[in-house]
């Protein structure tokens, strides 16, 4: 906690930089997340790249979002959050340069390796830091922001990415990118106050010596040690294979394919980024009132039939069927976190926040498969229609399980022991 006294006039005025400068961040680095399947579409037309071929890198960079995040808030805590954003924006723009060199593996490390540590630091869980950090009681709205931005990054720009690779090359949308994150360095060094000196809530620095990196691995070793874990870390490794797995990679390339622009099938992705925050609202606000496993339960069964129906409309127009696929789908697409987050806080009291973020980096695992799982199902099936199914099936599998598990929803104290 920052000595008493140590605020000034300036002190508002500082907090909200720190939230223009998150916002901005976020924006940044969310606007690399969805570019893998308008980029790999370009790729394929031009250079013959199979989807096999670059589903390594775009793999790897989907496993690392979600295994980042728990030792870059580590490292913010230790070292600033400033300093380590900063870094991390470098990376990026360093793998967006390595990028335009028309190289398979110079595409798979960059993307996977450069980009997914780059974007990985940059999560939701990064826009809770500063909420946590910078605001007492309205980190609430500041929340609600800072998912707005990633929403704005991961989805609004990409028709705009897709105008500009249409007008002037694949090189565009990366360059566009770069530009953002070179942006975002400048807000950080110019705008990102000192947290310690001027956060309400950052971590005494007596406290942060004393921090080790092992302490990263104490909370998840403690919560693996239980089966509402496991049972949360395999249905959110289902929830990633199904959502970031195949529409941040697979969705672009699956309608181009047939016929549709990639400036349309954009805009479906545009969409289902618009609905993700109804559907997040939504979830939220019937997780404090009914049973989360309900929630869920209906989200998958609901995301299967989504899938289901989705290989039978996909066709080259932009049609009213495929405008509601992005709709329901977007509302249905993050629809599990809030009931997640409530079953992680119930089960395992005040380290649930830390284990989500360990569960959440298992939602990447499974979208990270799922991805290159995708691209070997496009090359030896010449269709992506197998995996629109089995996503489907996964789904349908993921519903039964969280209805047929057994959580103490309204007793948190014995949340923990059962599942």
């Amino acid at each position: 906690m920052a000595q008493e006294g140590i605020y000034t006039d300036v002190h508002p005025r500082k907090q909200w930089a720190a939230l223009f400068v998150a916002v901005l961040s976020i924006v940044a680095a969310g606007s690399f997340t969805t570019l893998a399947g308008l980029l790999s579409t370009n790729f394929e037309s031009e250079f013959g790249w199979t989807a096999s071929a670059m589903s390594l890198g775009i793999g790897v960079n989907m496993a690392l979002y979600g295994l980042t995040a728990p030792f870059a808030i580590f490292a913010m805590q230790k070292y600033g959050i400033r300093r380590v954003s900063v870094i991390a924006l470098c990376i990026l723009i360093a793998g967006s340069a390595v990028c335009l060199i028309p190289n398979l593996a110079l595409f798979n490390f960059s993307w996977g390796l450069l980009v997914g540590l780059g974007t990985g630091t940059l999560t939701m869980a990064y826009g809770a830091l500063v909420a946590r950090t910078w605001f007492g009681g309205r980190q609430g709205t500041v929340t609600g922001i800072v998912t707005a931005a990633a929403v704005v990054g991961q989805f609004a720009l990409l028709p705009l990415w897709a105008e500009a690779a249409d007008m002037f090359g694949w090189r565009a949308p990366l360059i566009g990118s770069a530009v953002l994150a070179g942006l975002a360095i400048v807000a950080n060094i110019a705008l990102m106050g000192d947290e310690r000196k001027y956060a309400p809530n950052a971590v005494p620095a007596a406290e942060v010596e004393k921090r080790r990196f092992v302490d990263v691995f104490h909370v998840v070793y403690e919560a693996v040690r239980s089966r509402p874990f496991w049972t949360l870390a395999f249905l959110f490794a289902i929830c990633g294979a199904t959502t970031n797995g195949v529409m941040w990679s697979h969705f672009t390339p699956a309608v181009c394919g047939v016929g549709m622009s990639a400036t349309a099938a954009s805009s479906v992705l545009f969409l289902i980024g618009v609905f993700n925050v109804v559907g997040t609202m939504a979830s939220g606000w019937l997780t404090d009132r009914i049973s989360p496993r309900m929630i869920l339960a209906f989200v998958f069964f609901a995301r299967a039939g989504t899938l289901f129906w989705l290989p039978l409309i996909i066709s080259s127009d932009f049609d009213p069927q495929i405008v509601t696929f992005g709709i329901l789908f977007g509302i249905l697409d993050v629809a599990t976190v809030p009931p997640v987050i409530a079953l992680c806080n119930r089960a395992f009291g005040d380290n649930g926040p830390a284990v989500f973020g360990w569960v959440n980096a298992v939602h990447q695992v499974g979208a990270g498969a799922m991805a290159f799982s995708g691209g070997l199902i496009r090359t030896n099936f010449g269709s992506y229609d197998p995996m629109w199914i089995a996503t489907g099936v996964l789904c349908v599998i993921a519903a039964v399980m969280v209805y047929s598990s057994r959580y103490p929803a309204y007793r948190p104290a014995q949340a923990a022991s059962s599942a």
